[in-house]
C-alpha cells in the first residue's frame, strides 16, 4: 500500500505500551516471539485488532498478519530434502538491501529470475546517466547481437570486459565451442563486474539474467550487493517467455532457441540453486519481501488501503467519515465490485464497534 500519508509521530514504544493493541516488531528474533505476539493479536477483540492493524501500517505499511507472514519467512526452518518450490508455484519477490542500493551505500544489484519472470519489472525506477543495466541473456554469443562499437555505446562495463580480460567470449554462436564449459564466461563476467563496481563507485549497476544463481552456490559471496530476486514459478515464467518471444520477429526467435539449446544443460544442473538462494535471503532482516505483482495482489492491495481509510476515522473516534467512505463507495460506479462489498462491510462493523 501507498505510506507516503502515514503518521511518523507514532512510535513503537507508544503503541507496546497500550494493552489494547498488539502489533508484530521488527525486533522479533524468533519463531517463538513471533508467534506468541502473533497469538496476542488473535486474542484481541474487533477493535482491538482494528485498532492493531491500525499501528502496525502506521509503523511498517502492513497489516499485522501481513507483518507475520513477512516474518514467518526469516525463522522458516528448511526443508532436509532440497525441494524447487517455485518450479510450480510462485513466491513473493524479495528485494535484498534495497534501501542501501537505493541510498548509494550499494552500487551493484543482481536482479535473479526465471526468463519471463519480470525481472526488468523489479527495476523499473531505476534510472539515469550513472546507471547502466546489463541483460546477462545478451552476453550469450554477444557477437551475434551487438558490434564492439554498439557496446561501446551500451555502456563501459560491457566494453571494457569484451575488449579487455573477456576479449576471447567475443564470440558469435557460429564460432562458440558447443562442448566448452558454459559457465566460465558468466563467472568471469560477473566477478568482473564486481570489482568494476567496487572501482567505479560514482556509478550504479544492475545484472539481471539467472546465471548469477546457477553458478555461484553460495549466495553469501554477495552479502555485500543488492539481490532482487522474481519469485515467479518456472512454469508460469516459461509460458510468458513462449508468449513474448513469438511476437519478436522470426530470426530472434530462432536465435533464441538455438541459444536455450546449448545452455539447457546448465540450467537443468543447476536449476536448485534458486531455492538456497531464497532461503538464504528471505532469512535476512534486509530483505524487503513483496507478493507477486497481479491482479490479486493489487486487489488486495487496494482493499488495505481503503479499510486503513476506514481505521484512521475509527481510531479518530470519527462516525461521519466512516459513513462518508462508506456513501462513497456504494455510489462508486468505478469501483471494483469485492472492493465495495469488503470496503461496506468494514464500514458496518466500525460503526458497530465505536
Amino acid at each position: 500500500m501507498n505510506t507516503d500519508n502515514l503518521d511518523h509521530s507514532i512510535t513503537l514504544k507508544s503503541v507496546l505500551s497500550n494493552p489494547e493493541i498488539a502489533v508484530i516488531s521488527d525486533e522479533c528474533t524468533s519463531w517463538d516471539e513471533l508467534f506468541n505476539q502473533f497469538m496476542r493479536y488473535l486474542k484481541l477483540s474487533r477493535r482491538g485488532r482494528r485498532l492493531s492493524d491500525y499501528y502496525s501500517v502506521e509503523l511498517f505499511g502492513c497489516t499485522v498478519p501481513d507483518k507475520f507472514l513477512t516474518m514467518h519467512y526469516r525463522f522458516k526452518p528448511d526443508s532436509p530434502v532440497p525441494v524447487n518450490g517455485t518450479v510450480l508455484i510462485s513466491e513473493p519477490d524479495l528485494y535484498y538491501n534495497k534501501k542501501a542500493f537505493d541510498d548509494g551505500l550499494v552500487n551493484l544489484c543482481f536482479v535473479i529470475g526465471y526468463s519471463g519472470s519480470g525481472k526488468s519489472y523489479l527495476t523499473r525506477e531505476y534510472s539515469g546517466d550513472n546507471l547502466e543495466k546489463v541483460e546477462l541473456d545478451n552476453i550469450v554469443c554477444v557477437k551475434d547481437h551487438y558490434t564492439m562499437d554498439e557496446l561501446k555505446s551500451s555502456g563501459d562495463l560491457l566494453y571494457s570486459f569484451f575488449s579487455g580480460p573477456g576479449a576471447k567470449y567475443y564470440v558469435s554462436r557460429a564460432e562458440r565451442d558447443v562442448f566448452a564449459d558454459h559457465s566460465e564466461m558468466f563467472v568471469s563476467f560477473i566477478n568482473y563486474a564486481r570489482t568494476y563496481a567496487a572501482d567505479h563507485t560514482d556509478k550504479r549497476f544492475i545484472l539481471e539474467g539467472i546465471w548469477t544463481y546457477l553458478f555461484f552456490d553460495d549466495p553469501s559471496e554477495f552479502d555485500k550487493y543488492a539481490v532482487f530476486m522474481k519469485g515467479t514459478s518456472l512454469a508460469k515464467s516459461k509460458m510468458r517467455r513462449i508468449v513474448r518471444e513469438a511476437t519478436d520477429k522470426a530470426d530472434a526467435f530462432v536465435d533464441r532457441l538455438l541459444e536455450f539449446g546449448i545452455y539447457a544443460p546448465d540450467t537443468a544442473l543447476h536449476d536448485g540453486n534458486v531455492d538456497k538462494w531464497r532461503r538464504y535471503f528471505e532469512k535476512k532482516a534486509e530483505t524487503v519481501i513483496k507478493p507477486e505483482d497481479n491482479n490479486l495482489t493489487h486487489l488486495y492491495g487496494n482493499i488495505t488501503s481503503e479499510v486503513h481509510n476506514v481505521n484512521r476515522c475509527f481510531v479518530q473516534g470519527d462516525r461521519d467519515g466512516i459513513r462518508k467512505i462508506m456513501e462513497n463507495a456504494i455510489a462508486s460506479k468505478d469501483m471494483d465490485l469485492t472492493l465495495k462489498a469488503v470496503l461496506v462491510e468494514e464500514c458496518k462493523k466500525a460503526l458497530a464497534d465505536l
